[in-house]
């Protein structure tokens, strides 16, 4: 079973367990900054999400063992949009669990936070997340070229974006589609 659990409201163990998660090197080549994250660094992480409403981080609990990170940034309440991410445990990675999380991630940015528009980054050197992505409906809109540095190569940054119109006219058929695979 799967449950989508926001960080702050988890304990310690739970917190530690994202650390090691976020520092797995399959996790990290995919991020703009691929350091191990530190106890320290990871905990000034959490303490900013105290209040903040600009962010939403949710742990993927899979059978009450975290198994990766759902975040909702740059929450904008004004324009009703933001920005979204994930990562899983690299044990799960292309086994279907992306698309479970990317699915309840719509429905609750559009449906519980009440956006009218989520955007999301990737990089080029990530192709499977972003056709997850357009096969959820999201758009290429832009490319920022050469934007992120790792290990001293430039990487494109894909600009991906979907309405809430545009997902409730294709949830019927998505969730079909994961109903046949699941």
């Amino acid at each position: 079973m799967i449950s989508f659990v926001p960080i702050l409201a988890t304990d310690a163990l739970v917190r530690e367990r994202v650390r090691q998660l976020r520092n797995q090197p399959q996790v990290r080549r995919f991020m703009y900054t691929d350091h191990e994250i530190s106890p320290q660094e990871h905990q000034a992480w959490l303490t900013s999400l105290e209040g903040n409403g600009r962010q939403a981080v949710y742990v993927v609990m899979v059978d009450d063992v975290p198994r990766g990170v759902v975040s909702l940034n740059a929450i904008n309440a004004l324009h009703q949009c933001a920005d979204w991410a994930f990562y899983l445990d690299s044990e799960l990675q292309g086994k279907g669990l992306g698309s479970q999380v990317e699915c309840w991630l719509l429905d609750h940015a559009f449906d519980d936070v009440g956006l009218a528009k989520l955007n999301c980054e990737v990089l080029a050197s990530n192709p499977a997340v972003v056709r997850l992505h357009q096969k959820f409906g999201f758009t290429l809109e832009g490319v920022r070229r050469q934007n992120v540095c790792k290990d001293g190569v430039r990487l494109d940054v894909m600009l991906l974006g979907i309405t809430a119109d545009e997902w409730r006219a294709q949830r019927p058929q998505i969730i079909q589609r994961l109903a046949r695979l699941g």
